[in-house]
């Protein structure tokens, strides 16, 4: 169901002209909404624990987390953190490229965020912020591929 909410505002052409200086703002009706208990309810804490640990394991999986465990303990020189050598990878680099997206994806949300504000000011704030994370992320991410090369 949809609620139309009057807010005092620009001027409007409304048919038959009663309310010619009345806008309206459209939301949808939730019943029994509200945002502040809906995040410390137990299921929702679930469902955070179960995102998180999600991306942790796909971001795992995607930075070689496999190739890791099945090359990185027969090299003979595995106590290197980075081995200059494209087939083999050790644990150390799996956890740096974990890291590496879990920060481009933080820099990728705060650009999202940025879109969505209303203030200028944490706009601004936000996209250079977020750049920042994704530019951070891209140069040790290049770095690192410079060293296996």
């Amino acid at each position: 169901m949809v609620d139309a909410v009057p807010v005092v505002g620009k001027s409007v052409s409304v048919a038959g002209g009663a309310l010619s200086h009345v806008r309206f703002i459209y939301s949808w009706d939730f019943k029994g909404y509200d945002n502040t208990s809906m995040l410390t309810t137990t299921s929702s804490k679930v469902v955070g624990v179960v995102a998180i640990a999600y991306l942790v394991v796909f971001f795992a999986l995607a930075s070689g987390m496999v190739n890791a465990i099945i090359e990185g303990g027969s090299s003979g020189s595995s106590r290197a953190f980075i081995l200059p050598s494209r087939s083999v990878q050790t644990s150390g680099e799996t956890v740096v490229i974990t890291l590496l997206l879990f920060i481009g994806m933080a820099g990728t949300f705060l650009l999202y965020e940025s879109g969505r504000s209303l203030d200028p000011r944490a706009q601004k704030a936000m996209l250079i912020s977020g750049f920042g994370a994704m530019g951070v992320a891209l140069l040790i991410g290049f770095m690192l591929v410079s060293v296996k090369l």
